[in-house]
């Protein structure tokens, strides 16, 4: 999902060149991923001509971002499927326990106004290793609230 959403970003050369050319959508994740604070004015500047706002690119990204879990869940469940019908497979094996809850992605604003990605224990909420939330699809669903510093 990564790869997916760093091909709909937008370089300084491009915005400069044609910025009517460039997707909202580049501008919202260009805007929520650089941390070149001139590059940032410039994406602010483009979304302000357009009527946009920072919440409105929240918004797009978010949708966007659960549209692409969907589909790789589809993805994910259906080759699931596959394998076990080629395979025989049948019930059994290790489960958790029910009082386990893992992680869960959560994204927010950062101190910059940028919205960031953490991996969050579900329990406790606080903030645990990436590699907790590894394999998880990256939506916001557990924690929808955002808040700005």
């Amino acid at each position: 999902m990564a790869l997916a959403s760093a091909s709909c970003t937008t370089s300084q050369q491009t915005l400069s060149k044609n910025p009517s050319a460039v997707s909202a959508s580049a501008l919202c994740r260009t805007l929520a991923s650089t941390k070149d604070a001139k590059f940032q004015q410039d994406l602010y500047a483009e979304l302000t001509r357009r009527s946009m706002t920072v919440s409105q690119c929240a918004d797009m990204i978010r949708k966007q971002n659960q549209a692409i879990a969907a589909g790789i869940a589809i993805v994910a469940v259906g080759a699931a499927v596959a394998v076990c019908a080629n395979n025989n497979c049948r019930g059994g094996g290790y489960a958790r326990p029910n009082y386990y809850q893992g992680a869960d992605w959560d994204e927010f604003y950062n101190q910059y106004r940028q919205l960031v990605w953490a991996c969050r224990d579900i329990a406790t909420g606080q903030f645990v290793d990436y590699s907790n939330c590894y394999g998880k699809a990256q939506t916001d669903w557990r924690w929808p609230a955002k808040y700005a510093y």
